[in-house]
């Protein structure tokens, strides 16, 4: 592979530099220098092989209807390193992807405080008077239809902790109402657990899906990141959810010595839950916002995970049942950011391969077309299910009807996904410019995610 030069930032002073991809003893680390901070390294990947196959992949391009900044501020302002990047972003016009999905953070509040959590929730702003208005929230809204392109995008409610708001029923009705195909949840299950009421208020609502805080199957897990026993409200969440025919996908947060060897685990429970779990979304933990500082001698985080190091354990703790071949990266995206495919679960309990997100994609040469296709699978792929949580007694396949064939394939169906989130100490631009997963900023700009909270101080003033 062309291992060519890219744009970074010194994860000390945040200036922009130049950094590059190196292998040294069969692994892949990013090298970069600041002229004040000196030399720093960071593992890229744990697989020399995968790292060389992933980055060779090929994507597809289309970029945002709106460009929010101008290049002499932005990421390349005429196909060269622009020095001031990623210092600023909005995206600008040279960014090559349109968002897919967009956090609307509709609090800073937590009902948690998580000794990991990349929000940094109640580290800043926690009072009830601190959260955007209903009309605030809409006045957003109006500002991302006219930021997107005919087919809207998808929505992530966020914070903090959504769910700590009285009126976050509300929130969810304003965003359908508005035409937000795709209205997702990102919650640590806390209220959900405590009401099957509250949970189809937010189904009837218009919730799409909830993505659920799960790292794992036993309280030792939660003890270690979220700083108390919390599966048992975990498995109540998700049996309301099954209540309100709300599907759920599972969002490990994973560190090497707390919950690698829990991959299996999830992956078992989702299995055995099939009927509301629709798919697993792993996300190696990135080291910004709050959590706690160790790094070894390279100056690297001794709990860092690649999605490479995750897709070897999930064949490794599945005994190959799904093996880390199965998985492709997304074609609209860049290749080092995530990881999807989709399975089923046969009659006799086998797992097959259905679908690689990026083998049949978003391969088309029409930006307008990629981008609906884009939006669509995302709304299509956590929301598979038939989730009425009884249909278990299809007949055979010789006798059962058309509609029981399909109600048993939607139900048999799911994802495993996973997102490579960058911070200060691995950012690179090339990835920032092909960013999907945007946070909505001040009402106005959309950040990158990993531009977002590697420099969220920044961003506060819609610069990232």
């Amino acid at each position: 592979m062309d291992r060519k030069s890219f744009q970074s930032i010194c994860a000390i002073c945040g200036r922009a530099i130049p950094a590059r991809y190196v292998c040294k003893s069969e692994k892949i680390y990013m090298e970069k220098h600041c002229p004040e901070h000196g030399d720093s390294r960071v593992l890229a990947s744990e697989f020399t092989t995968d790292f060389d196959a992933w980055f060779a992949s090929e994507s597809v391009t289309a970029p945002p209807l709106v460009s929010l900044t101008k290049g002499a501020r932005g990421v390349f302002s005429d196909g060269t390193i622009n020095t001031n990047c990623p210092a600023h972003c909005g995206p600008c016009e040279n960014h090559l992807m349109s968002a897919c999905c967009v956090l609307v953070n509709v609090t800073s509040r937590c009902n948690q405080r998580c000794p990991y959590c990349f929000a940094d929730a109640n580290g800043g702003t926690t009072n009830v008077g601190d959260d955007p208005s209903l009309s605030e929230i809409s006045q957003w809204l109006d500002r991302l239809i006219g930021l997107g392109e005919e087919r809207k995008f998808n929505i992530q409610l966020s914070g903090g902790e959504p769910a700590v708001r009285a009126d976050l029923s509300e929130i969810v009705k304003l965003c359908a109402d508005k035409g937000f195909e795709y209205i997702q949840l990102n919650t640590n299950g806390r209220r959900l657990a405590e009401s099957e009421i509250y949970v189809k208020t937010l189904k009837n609502a218009g919730l799409s899906t909830v993505f659920l805080q799960f790292d794992g199957v036993d309280d030792a897990v939660y003890e270690r990141l979220r700083g108390e026993s919390l599966f048992a409200v975990k498995k109540a969440a998700i049996e309301n959810c099954a209540s309100a025919g709300l599907p759920v996908t599972l969002v490990p947060t994973i560190l090497k010595s707390v919950n690698l060897s829990s991959i299996g685990g999830i992956i078992g429970y989702m299995l055995e839950n099939l009927h509301v779990v629709k798919g697993v979304h792993f996300q190696p933990a990135g080291f910004f916002g709050r959590r706690p500082d160790k790094r070894n001698e390279t100056g690297d985080y001794d709990e860092r995970v690649t999605m490479f190091a995750v897709m070897e354990e999930i064949e490794r703790q599945t005994n190959s049942a799904i093996k880390k071949n199965d998985f492709l990266p997304i074609s609209t995206g860049h290749p080092l950011c995530c990881f999807c495919a989709a399975f089923l679960r046969e009659s006799n309990g086998s797992i097959s391969l259905h679908r690689s997100e990026g083998s049949d994609c978003c391969r088309t040469p029409d930006p307008l077309e990629i981008v609906r296709r884009d939006r669509d699978f995302v709304l299509n792929k956590w929301n598979v299910a038939s989730v009425d949580g009884n249909s278990s007694d299809y007949g055979t396949e010789e006798t059962m009807s058309f509609d029981a064939a399909i109600a048993r394939f939607k139900r048999n169906m799911f994802t495993i996904s996973g997102m490579a989130f960058m911070d200060a100490t691995n950012l690179d631009a090339e990835r920032l410019r092909r960013c999907r997963v945007q946070v909505f900023a001040q009402g106005e700009y959309l950040v990158p995610f990993c531009a977002y909270y590697s420099g969220k101080r920044q961003a506060a003033s819609g610069r990232c």
